[in-house]
């Protein structure tokens, strides 16, 4: 998201430069979203400060595993929270609850509202055990090869690899401020 117009050629020759494969979509000439790996990230955060200078324009980028109503509102408030830098979802939530502004945390629960019981389960026992695969198994008094299948299903229902660190911080949230609210 910009402040303004940005010029897509500028923009589109600074991110090929990255040498990574990306895929843009323009909403509007100031809002779009692109669709790339992780380590994308990098190569958008060494970037924003020069596309600011040469665009003359405010960006922020917000890296997120979906695209719904959080991810949305992330985005709006990071122009104005982290102006000119590319951070992810968790990075503006906890500037937002830092501030006493808890509104997205309805939105947070609806992220993980229809994840199934026993996933859960399984991801949170994998946080509790600092990401360590065969403690959440026994922890959980399961094979490591069953707690592996019910890890790679809550990855593929919500989308969220919590074997990043900024996607397990986004799960702990919801485990420490959504889930009981």
């Amino acid at each position: 998201m910009a402040s303004g117009p940005i010029d897509r050629v500028v923009y589109e020759a600074a991110l090929d430069a990255s040498g990574f494969d990306y895929e843009i979509v323009y909403e509007s000439d100031s809002k779009g979203y692109i669709i790339a790996n992780s380590f994308f990230h990098n190569a958008i955060d060494s970037l924003i400060l020069p596309l600011h200078e040469d665009l003359g324009v405010v960006i922020s980028v917000v890296v997120s595993h979906e695209r719904h109503a959080l991810e949305e509102k992330a985005l709006r408030e990071a122009v104005s929270y982290f102006p000119n830098q590319a951070l992810f979802v968790t990075d503006v939530l906890l500037k937002e609850f830092s501030f006493g502004d808890f509104s997205s945390l309805p939105l947070l629960s609806a992220e993980f509202k229809n994840v199934p019981h026993e996933l859960l389960l399984t991801a949170g026992t994998y946080l509790r055990v600092g990401l360590n695969e065969t403690e959440a198994s026994k922890k959980l008094i399961i094979h490591r090869n069953t707690f592996n299948y019910r890890l790679a299903k809550f990855i593929d229902f919500t989308g969220l690899d919590i074997r990043d660190y900024h996607n397990a911080l986004l799960l702990e949230l919801y485990f420490q401020l959504a889930a009981h609210g």
